[in-house]
């Protein structure tokens, strides 16, 4: 897989593990997306959705003030989820800017309602000023 579609696994993950009522572990929820999934990829993926639930609130307080007439309660869950992933990315990866932001852009359109790539590209613009 390239590193967009362990992005995209990533996502959704997150995405199922907020959405489940039952308590899923991170494995079975990574497993349950992709049954035979091993190596170097799967431990990419689960680290990254591990530090990502982990660090939550600190990503959250991160991109708070950024969101502008918006309140992190208001948010949908994808954009919410995906915020998340970029703002742990800019922060704790070396990941380059520009690929974070597309990539964050890329999920939203294809996750997210109409137009709110437009809104996770602001936010992310106005974090990295």
């Amino acid at each position: 897989m390239k590193r967009s579609e362990l992005r995209e696994l990533v996502f959704k993950t997150l995405y199922q593990l907020e959405n489940n009522k039952t308590e899923l572990t991170v494995d079975e929820a990574i497993h349950y997306l992709v049954e035979d999934f091993h190596g170097d990829q799967f431990r990419y993926v689960k680290s990254f959705v591990n530090e990502v639930i982990e660090k939550r609130e600190e990503l959250d307080e991160i991109f708070k003030p950024h969101l502008k007439n918006w309140t992190l309660e208001r948010l949908l869950k994808t954009d919410r989820i995906i915020l998340r992933m970029a703002t742990y990315e800019l922060k704790y990866n070396d990941t380059p800017e520009k690929v974070v932001f597309n990539e964050a852009v890329e999920i939203a359109k294809m996750y997210s309602d109409d137009d709110h790539y437009k809104f996770i590209n602001g936010v992310l613009s106005s974090l990295s000023n």
